[in-house]
């Protein structure tokens, strides 16, 4: 008899699940996360931050290559084709060099050929304050500073600023492309290599 009362209270209590027959919704923590079934609690972003993207590349010694990039917020008509809007955007890269030493590189990627053969003064605005640097167009659209010193100047500007605007002169238009960047967000801990 106490056998068959144990296996009774055993499916009574089983059978108490408060009611709840699926998981609760998704709903906005207010901190541009969410609360819920496969929320982002702790994603430790806010909806004012900039869209980071990150990436990293390895070999058989290890991660050797930390990327992040950056969309300009703003798009501009593409002179050959008008129905076509174009976004400029940002990528640093930290290399591991010789032991112990790392570059840092900065590429501005222009989907339009720039006014830069081979090279240019191309005018950035970081957090209000405007200055020219010296770049080359290799590739169409793709441009690098003019040399290793500019080019880790321009990177840690980038990680410390909350928004830049770069003046790209493309070719086909008579104005500069004002391409605008939210900076705001920047993962450092994501662009450490291990014991950095």
């Amino acid at each position: 008899m106490k056998k068959l009362l144990a296996i009774g209270l055993a499916l009574a209590i089983s059978g108490c699940g408060g009611g709840y027959d699926s998981l609760p919704p998704q709903v906005s923590d207010g901190n541009g996360g969410t609360i819920g079934a496969g929320g982002t609690i702790g994603s430790g972003g806010s909806k004012d931050d900039g869209n980071w993207k990150y990436g990293s590349v390895s070999n058989a010694e290890g991660v050797f290559s930390l990327t992040a990039r950056i969309d300009a917020t703003n798009t501009y008509t593409v002179p050959r084709f008008p129905n076509l809007n174009q976004r400029s955007w940002i990528e640093l890269e930290k290399r591991k060099m010789a032991v112990g030493t790392t570059s840092k590189r900065f590429t501005i990627f222009a989907p339009e050929e720039v006014k830069c053969t081979p090279g240019c003064q191309i005018k950035i605005k970081f957090n209000g304050g405007i200055s020219s640097y010296n770049f080359l167009q290799r590739v169409d659209g793709v441009l690098t500073p003019a040399n290793d010193q500019i080019s880790a100047e321009l990177f840690d500007k980038t990680t410390r600023s909350n928004n830049a605007t770069i003046y790209l002169p493309i070719v086909g238009l008579s104005d500069e492309v004002e391409s605008e960047f939210n900076l705001r967000g920047y993962d450092q801990d994501k662009m450490k290599f291990t014991g950095e």
